[in-house]
């Protein structure tokens, strides 16, 4: 996850853009002109800039980059144009631009992009370490909250893992903070300088997948008009996190487990394989085991990934962190000043919060947004308990049914899987998006509750 500052005075496009770069898992700061964007870099630190060239008529996106080379030394910036030209290049280069973008620009060239600068960025810190790092490195760790006993056998776990260079996997539910641990492995590690490189697998379309990784060279297939680096070799001398690798093909889990044992890479179309100096770190929200079992998941990669187990408890199990995660939200959201009542804090700890930090954060921001700005109070949580009410569950009433607990599970599952597929019209796609899963477990899931699956 990178804090990233977004320069673009057309508001569609901005949103769009803002969209789209949340959901790669990145923060952002959004601006409508380079006043703004000085009063953001004055501010905050950003791993990299985006701004726009052509703002209120003039070439003002220069003047960003020119700005960002002074007062944000250590960020990438990219340049966003619709008028690109040898001469624009030319002078974004000089700069500093690591590259500039031509409007309008897709999703996948915007991911794209933006990665290989974020990469180029830890490459250039790895050779230039400077304070930067450290602040960063204790902000990342600052994120994993909670003083429990759980919360502290976790992170001595992972402070233990970061020593060696064993393969480390993450569990958990999701929003449970899988990622902030993978990193804090990282950065207490000895490749703390060099790159450190998230993948979504549930986000990579399975006929992608291979190319992805391990790249392509020129000619592989049609429209690969040039060699393009995998996301292992992104990663060489850092660590490539893989999340949700339960999503993973398993055509592709063969070509992984070769990665693990012969620690080389053969990208699509070549016949010659790459050294990679690279540690793994998976996370899933899957009992692999049970994976294995049913045929979803290789044997064999599980038990080369399953080094170091590290178990992400959900915040059910450890209520006494809550007071201080929500302090720490708050803080984040610019809201540290604003009182919360005891009545309301209680009640905060008492929620379900089925979804963890993540809901909790929905929750916090929710609140946020329907406060006087003052105090959050226990009568702001009233529109959460009307929604979350509505379920019923109880051990009683499981047991008036005359039901068993997998009974009552798939009850639940098939439910949300149901309404998520109403809300998206029925675009399967859409419905595993809103579900916080992979296609191929949706997939899985409507053949396993006997639901119709729709045409994507």
């Amino acid at each position: 996850m990178a804090d990233i500052l977004l320069v673009e005075d057309e508001a569609n496009v901005r949103n769009i853009l803002m969209l789209s770069i949340n959901s790669f898992g990145h923060e952002v700061v959004a601006c409508a002109n380079p006043e703004e964007a000085e009063q953001a870099m004055a501010s905050q630190a950003f791993n990299l800039i985006i701004t726009d060239l052509r703002m209120d008529g003039k070439d003002t996106g220069l003047d960003v980059l020119r700005m960002a080379k002074e007062k944000q030394p250590s960020a990438s910036t990219l340049l966003l144009t619709a008028y690109a030209s040898s001469e624009t290049a030319v002078e974004a280069m000089r700069q500093g631009a690591f590259d500039y973008i031509t409007k309008p620009v897709s999703r996948t060239e915007l991911g794209d992009v933006i990665e290989r600068a974020l990469s180029a960025t830890h490459e250039e810190q790895a050779h230039n370490p400077s304070s930067t790092s450290t602040e960063v490195k204790k902000e990342t760790r600052s994120k994993l909250i909670g003083q429990s006993l759980a919360m502290q056998h976790v992170r001595e776990r992972l402070q233990r893992a970061a020593k060696r260079d064993f393969t480390v996997l993450i569990s958990g539910e999701s929003g449970t903070g899988k990622e902030l641990a993978a990193r804090l492995v990282h950065e207490s590690s000895s490749r703390t300088h060099q790159a450190f490189v998230p993948v979504h697998c549930g986000a990579i379309p399975e006929n992608l997948f291979e190319s992805e990784l391990f790249g392509y060279i020129k000619g592989a297939f049609t429209g690969a008009e040039k060699n393009k680096k995998g996301l292992i070799s992104s990663a060489n001398g850092g660590t490539l996190f893989l999340d949700e690798i339960g999503e993973m093909p398993l055509n592709v889990q063969v070509k992984l487990l070769r990665v693990l044992q012969e620690m080389k890479v053969r990208p699509v179309g070549s016949t010659e394989e790459i050294g990679v100096n690279i540690r793994i770190i998976a996370a899933t929200n899957r009992d692999l085991a049970e994976e294995v079992q049913q045929g979803n998941f290789r044997e064999d990669l599980f038990y080369r990934l399953n080094v170091i187990p590290v178990y992400m408890p959900p915040l059910r199990q450890r209520r006494e962190d809550i007071p201080e995660i929500v302090h720490a939200i708050l803080k984040r959201l610019g809201a540290a000043n604003i009182d919360i009542s005891t009545s309301c804090m209680s009640q905060i700890c008492s929620l379900p919060l089925a979804g963890n930090v993540r809901e909790l954060e929905n929750t916090m921001q929710r609140m946020l947004a329907l406060s006087d700005d003052h105090e959050l109070d226990i009568s702001l949580l009233q529109e959460y308990q009307t929604s979350t009410q509505s379920s019923d569950l109880s051990l009683e009433k499981m047991l008036q049914k005359g039901i068993s607990l997998d009974s009552q599970l798939e009850e639940v599952e098939k439910t949300l899987v149901e309404q998520a597929l109403h809300q998206s019209q029925g675009n399967a796609t859409k419905a595993a998006k809103l579900l916080g899963i992979g296609f191929r477990s949706i997939r899985y899931r409507l053949e396993k509750l006997g639901l119709k699956a729709p045409k994507d």
